[in-house]
């Protein structure tokens, strides 16, 4: 897979975070320079490894130093300059911060091999922290390889000592007194005065990245500058493709949207096509035009427009054939099987930043010891951002299969052949 298809500033979807410059520097990685971009791909590699999802989204960070350093090609360099002019790479005058921002506020796990001691003061759920960071680390062969790990819990001394130190790199660049930033500025949309700004400016389209909080403002993380409120950020679900028991491809349905999911939709836009993650009986078997997928509020809705039928997988395996045409409600344990080998199921990611549960509840939202609710029950034997799951393709973890009798032809039975 292309890496910056694995690449988000999407916070609210993203799975991990990443410390780049950390990794591109890091030579017990392999290589012969002192920075190599080759690094970092295997850092993908190996994460999408790691969580058993090909499609892995990743929040990637990097120190603004990192962007002329000459020990990086001029094709490397490139590289990531249309990153960050895409809006895939976060660019800052100094990162750590905005990682440990990243693991506070939006729960993520980040990679990198920084203790962050200057923030231990600040962040006092740091010392000994086992949840939120991951170390990438050489495997025997001279593949990159992802570990948890634990934070240090470092005397009194070597935080002062680093916090010195990282006063006189910071000196004038940012102010190390603001109170970090809020999962609640993740529901809002925001706007850059900035010209060009690839993170917050009115060009972008897709998620928004996460924005920084200073001074009682809400900032541009790489311009600085305070971001005007452009009202509520519209609900929104990401949905995975599941296909011959992988995760295929992930796309995201934002509220008040009607998408078709298809073998290759005719309709304007394109919807979603799946020919590219389909097996041959797939292939044949899945319509071109096979169901629509609407979100009203929180409220997501199926509708089956296929030749060859649609069904609703439940928590416990239990298939529900769907009338053709009529529109049911898809409940968050619930997955759409399109084929004997391929589903639609949401993502563990998709409502993080929900304050409210159905039952109108509020959850805490400040701080990483904070508990939240499980977001979709079935996700919860699923790899996920704090939990990395079994290998899949072994037991209770394969393919979804048909249940004996139920439903109509199966691969290589005799239903429709439905290539409408």
């Amino acid at each position: 897979m292309r890496p910056d298809r694995r690449l988000t500033l999407d916070a609210s979807t993203a799975d991990f975070a990443i410390d780049v410059a950390n990794i591109v520097r890091n030579i017990s990685l392999g290589g012969r320079r002192g920075a190599e971009l080759g690094r970092l791909l295997s850092l993908l590699d190996a994460l999408a490894l790691f969580h058993h999802d090909d499609a892995v989204q990743v929040y990637c960070v990097t120190d603004r130093s990192l962007m002329t350093d000459e020990r990086l090609t001029a094709s490397e360099r490139g590289t990531l300059e249309s990153w960050y002019a895409d809006g895939l790479l976060e660019v800052r005058p100094v990162a750590d911060d905005r990682l440990v921002e990243l693991a506070s506020a939006a729960r993520l796990r980040v990679v990198t091999d920084d203790n962050f001691l200057d923030y231990y003061r600040e962040h006092p759920w740091l010392p000994g922290d086992r949840r939120h960071f991951l170390r990438a680390v050489a495997g025997p062969d001279g593949t990159v390889l992802v570990r948890p790990r634990i934070m240090p819990e470092p005397e009194d001394w070597q935080i002062s000592r680093k916090e010195e130190e990282s006063a006189l790199l910071a000196a004038g660049l940012y102010d190390r007194r603001r109170g970090g930033a809020r999962q609640d500025l993740l529901l809002r949309r925001w706007l850059c005065p900035e010209p060009g700004c690839p993170l917050f400016g009115p060009a972008r389209s897709g998620g928004q990245p996460c924005p920084t909080r200073r001074g009682g403002t809400v900032r541009c993380p790489t311009h600085g500058v305070e971001l005007q409120d452009m009202g509520a950020r519209p609900h929104q679900v990401q949905l995975k493709v599941r296909s011959e028991g992988a995760v295929r491809h992930r796309f995201l349905l934002v509220e008040g949207e009607s998408l078709t999911v298809g073998r290759a939709p005719t309709v304007p836009g394109g919807g979603v096509p799946l020919a590219a993650h389909l097996g041959e009986a797939a292939l044949h078997w899945i319509s071109r035009n096979h169901v629509v997928l609407e979100l009203s509020g929180r409220t997501l809705m199926v509708r089956d427009i296929s030749a060859n039928g649609t069904r609703v997988r439940g928590p416990r395996g239990e298939d529900v054939r769907l009338p053709p045409g009529m529109a049911r409600r898809l409940g968050r344990s619930e997955s759409v099987v399109l084929h004997d080998s391929v589903s639609l199921e949401l993502s563990g990611r998709n409502f993080v930043f929900d304050v409210f549960d159905e039952d109108g509840v509020q959850y805490p939202r400040e701080g990483p010891g904070i508990a939240r609710p499980t977001p979709v029950a079935g996700e919860a034997a699923q790899p996920t951002m704090l939990a990395p799951g079994p290998e899949r393709g072994r037991a209770g973890g394969g393919n979804p299969g048909r249940k004996p009798g139920r439903g109509r032809g199966g691969r290589g039975s005799g239903g429709k052949r439905g290539r409408r």
